[in-house]
């Protein structure tokens, strides 16, 4: 029997994301304002685009034929963020769109997540 050598790229591995909040305010003027506070909560996981068939797997959370899904972040632990968070990794931003519990056990969680940079 041949052994089999993975080989990982770099930066492929777990990465560390920072769980943002959603906080809604008005300012000094009047005028509401909306901010992603930091809660303080990571979320170990490891980042990939999301390809066609992952799209064509979730179209029925959105109703809709197209949807701004552009990566998943698969994470081994229960769900830490919740839909409308934002996971932070140095200068990238991504919006939480949807998460599947595998299994519903708290083992490992999918984040369905939409690359931004109009969020800080």
């Amino acid at each position: 029997m041949a052994d089999v050598l993975m080989y990982f790229r770099p930066g492929n591995l777990f990465k560390e994301f920072l769980v943002k909040r959603k906080d809604s305010d008005i300012s000094s003027i009047g005028l509401p304002v909306v901010e992603y506070k930091d809660t303080g909560i990571l979320v170990n996981g490891v980042l990939a685009e999301a390809d066609t068939d992952d799209r064509e797997k979730t179209k029925h959370m959105w109703d809709q034929d197209q949807h701004s899904l552009t990566h998943t972040i698969v994470s081994w632990d229960g769900p830490a963020a919740k839909k409308g968070d934002v996971l932070a990794m140095d200068s990238r931003l991504f919006l939480v769109l949807a998460i599947d519990d595998a299994g519903s056990l708290g083992v490992a969680t999918i984040y369905y997540a939409e690359e931004r940079n109009d969020l800080r």
